[in-house]
């Protein structure tokens, strides 16, 4: 009986482990995500600021984005694509209500891009 109990009393401690380790990778996750958000904002906030356009700042964004891969090797998302998307992302959402902007930061990245992407195509289409 002494032997069940502690090996009950073990699964107990074990479970409650491994959901505190779960726990806190989400929480993380979370908080990693958000800060990327923010990055990217203030990523986008700067090549808008600069007026960069396709075309006349093709050649500048494609410059960052080879310093920043340079910089960063170990880091992916410095593309020009995801630059120009960082760009459209702060555009996008600049203006938008406060509540929004704390809103989107809660989302992936990719799923951003994808609103932002769907709601220009569509606006295209009108």
């Amino acid at each position: 009986m002494n032997i069940e109990l502690q090996h009950n009393h073990y699964n107990e401690m074990l479970r409650s482990i491994i959901t505190e380790i779960k726990s806190t990778r989400i929480t993380l996750a979370q908080r990693i995500n958000s800060g990327m958000m923010t990055m990217y904002w203030n990523i986008g906030k700067r090549l808008s600021e600069e007026k960069l356009e396709k075309g006349y700042g093709s050649g500048i964004v494609k410059r960052l984005s080879a310093d920043l891969q340079q910089e960063f090797p170990e880091t992916t998302g410095f593309s020009p694509r995801n630059l120009w998307d960082m760009k459209k992302f702060y555009e996008f959402y600049f203006l938008a209500d406060e509540k929004l902007r704390q809103l989107v930061a809660l989302l992936p990245w990719m799923h951003n891009v994808l609103i932002i992407t769907k709601v220009n195509l569509k606006q295209i289409k009108k």
